[in-house]
């Protein structure tokens, strides 16, 4: 499927928890969760339905056919996200705007759908700062840390660097 846009979503409800949320749509007689990912409150980052199956998440704009849905567990009318989503919205949104190549202003929440009639991701999901954190360029500081003429002494300091858990690679001139 050819993904055009991230439509973000808030529960509506104080659901325990992703599978909760899975279970109610499947007693709607879903095939699954309508959702493509969950953030469950402590940040952590629950696949739906794969991205390879259309979405049950918005039927204005036929979105369900073009955009990746992507739900924050709660009721965000009444009370702001967790830090802890917000920050795995902001990296989970970074990361599917670059994989799908969707442009920032095709991140939308519900109610920014043309002839969605909902508050849905509620008041207290600024779209805005998430959109201004998907336009951010990505900096990236590369640090430079030996130069070696043998590959097998390049190799341990990479697997040293690797073992403290920095990300590392070997580069030839």
């Amino acid at each position: 499927m050819k993904w055009t846009h991230l439509v973000i979503h808030h529960t509506g409800a104080e659901e325990k928890g992703a599978r909760q949320v899975r279970e109610y749509h499947r007693r709607l007689g879903w095939k699954d969760v309508g959702y493509h990912w969950l953030i469950e409150r402590d940040g952590r980052v629950v696949p739906g339905r794969p991205p390879s199956m259309r979405g049950a998440h918005c039927l204005a704009g036929g979105m369900n056919h073009k955009a990746l849905g992507v739900a924050v567990i709660g009721n965000l009318e009444v009370r702001a996200p967790h830090p802890a989503q917000t920050a795995a919205l902001e990296e989970l949104a970074a990361r599917l705007v670059a994989e799908y190549r969707i442009s920032v202003a095709q991140v939308l929440g519900h109610r920014e759908v043309p002839g969605a009639a909902t508050a849905c991701p509620g008041r207290y999901l600024d779209l805005a700062a998430l959109r201004g954190v998907l336009a951010r360029p990505e900096t990236l500081y590369l640090v430079q840390a030996g130069a070696f003429r043998e590959r097998d002494r390049a190799e341990q300091l990479a697997s040293e660097l690797r073992e403290q858990g920095f990300d590392t690679w070997i580069a030839v001139r």
